[in-house]
């Protein structure tokens, strides 16, 4: 394959209800009762936060590490009191109610209104499973116990939800793909009152760390990394990798789609029980589909020639592969003499490219009557003519 490549690689405690007046924004910094979510790899921006009753605590499993919630290290302080009173009652609500097979969705930016909804229709959180927090070694989820906070939710969501998850999609969740595993838990508000239920899951991830809509079940979808003909990704200007998100090809991007391929037409159907077609033979299809496919893209040969980008296309691991994932993408780019990607800036197909700040040069063009040859290995002291001339005529 072409380098470099973007894709290698039941109900809880009883409870009682209360009025949707208690679940109001309030000020990011004198009120601590947000949604807490992480990533890998980077540290979230602050958003507004809310009082809630469930929190989200975000995983990426394929990066193998805790993904650390959202304002753990922000020196507004995101464990705070609450103003609600003591007196209140706990909320009963679809995160309360949900059991595996549920699929919720909020407004973005505040799961602590979730609704339940048909998974055919957007949602940012499937659910997996609960856990069963008297099973929990200690007292932490005792009558009394202090809220544990988010470093130790995620701790408990590496330790618990990764096994409810496999359980719940029987293996099949994409180590590489787009989907990772979450956990919802109380803020400290609903803590207080005694709210001591979790949820694993698993949940697409946007561009902003948040738990993004999609649509379906996981287990009926192609989980690998896709997207549209023409989508620009966007790059991390630090490693020259790519974000793994769409952006406007006018901003700076590692590289431009030219169409998505489905194996499952040469190689078989999840259903079918082939086996995974090793990178070779995977190579071997994509390099007779992909630069054709790029040609049409741009607008012909001498077209994708000018721009001076490699066609290249991402492949599936075994893994991927065997939890039903059968879609790459081919695209457009250029490695970094550094490391990583050029960096891109434009549209391929027509735009004025950029290629690391500069216009790209097209190779020269063949002189007529001829072909530019392959260059061969010359006996040592020869050296080539460096004239050209065109072919005789006739």
């Amino acid at each position: 394959m072409n380098e470099p490549d973007p894709g290698r690689d039941k109900p809880g405690p009883d409870a009682r209800d209360l009025t949707d007046d208690d679940f109001t924004a309030v000020d990011p910094v004198e009120r601590h009762d947000e949604p807490v979510a992480g990533r890998p790899a980077r540290r979230a921006p602050r958003n507004p936060v809310f009082v809630v009753l469930a929190a989200i605590v975000v995983g990426a499993l394929a990066a193998g590490g805790i993904a650390f919630a959202m304002g753990v290290f922000d020196d507004s302080g995101s464990v705070g009191g609450s103003d609600i009173g003591e007196g209140e009652r706990l909320v009963q609500n679809a995160f309360t109610r949900s059991v595996a097979g549920d699929c919720l969705d909020w407004p973005a930016g505040n799961p602590g209104q979730p609704t339940a909804v048909d998974c055919a229709q957007k949602h940012r959180f499937e659910v997996a499973g609960g856990i069963d927090t008297s099973l929990i070694p200690g007292v932490e989820f005792g009558e009394d116990a202090l809220w544990p906070g988010p470093e130790r939710f995620a701790a408990i969501r590496d330790e618990q939800c990764p096994v409810a998850v496999d359980q719940y999609l029987e293996g099949r969740l994409d180590p590489q793909g787009r989907f990772s595993v979450g956990m919802m838990y109380p803020s400290q508000a609903q803590w207080d009152k005694g709210a001591r239920q979790l949820r694993c899951g698993i949940q697409e991830n946007g561009a902003d760390g948040q738990p993004a809509q999609f649509s379906g079940r996981v287990a009926d979808q192609n989980q690998s990394y896709v997207w549209p003909e023409g989508t620009c990704i966007g790059i991390d200007p630090e490693n020259r990798t790519p974000t793994g998100f769409p952006v406007n090809c006018a901003e700076p991007h590692a590289f431009q789609t030219t169409g998505i391929v489905d194996l499952a037409i040469r190689f078989g159907d999840r259903m079918s029980n082939k086996p995974w077609p090793a990178t070779g033979a995977q190579n071997n299809y994509l390099s007779s589909i992909c630069p054709k496919q790029a040609e049409r893209f741009v607008g012909g040969a001498p077209a994708l020639d000018a721009t001076t980008l490699n066609v290249q296309w991402s492949v599936l691991s075994e893994p991927s592969w065997l939890a039903g994932s059968r879609k790459v993408v081919c695209y457009l780019g250029l490695p970094d003499k550094r490391g990583g990607f050029a960096t891109l800036v434009g549209d391929a197909k027509g735009g004025a490219l950029l290629i690391n700040g500069k216009a790209p040069v097209p190779p020269p063009a063949a002189p007529p009557g001829r072909a530019l040859p392959t260059p061969v290995p010359l006996p040592p002291g020869i050296a080539p003519n460096p004239d050209e001339a065109p072919a005789p005529a006739g």
